[in-house]
């Protein structure tokens, strides 16, 4: 996901992840089951939360900073705020909502342009 000069604590070569999708669609319950090995069944509107972890990433430790966006319209210049500096990107819809699926392909289209970043798609069951 980088080249390496992005230094976090200890000298740990540090990773932004943003998670990025449509409200409700499960962009939190993935971050806090990665985080914590929880599930969370009750939605709670997030506005922004962030994570971060050791990982063990092709044999080397490594920090991982989740960014956990809102997906509600009204955060939309706090969420494009923080994609500039994402390296990568989970793309997160919910398979029983068409909409949310086209926010992610709007919002992908929209914002790909001059970030090389890595983009991950993961659909998702809510509701």
């Amino acid at each position: 996901m980088s080249s390496g000069k992005n230094k976090g604590q200890n000298s740990l070569t540090l990773h932004k992840v943003i998670m990025v999708g449509s409200g409700g669609v499960g962009k939190s319950a993935l971050t806090l089951q990665f985080m914590y090995d929880e599930f969370v069944e009750d939605y709670e509107p997030t506005k922004a939360d962030s994570y971060r972890k050791k990982v063990v990433l092709d044999g080397e430790e490594v920090q991982i900073d989740i960014l956990d966006t809102a997906g509600q319209e009204d955060y939309a210049a706090i969420r494009d705020n923080y994609f500039r500096c994402g390296e990568g990107f989970l793309l997160v819809f919910s398979i029983t909502e068409q909409e949310s699926f086209t926010a992610i392909t709007e919002f992908r289209s929209d914002r790909h342009r001059g970030n090389a970043g890595v983009w991950v798609w993961y659909q998702n069951q809510s509701g």
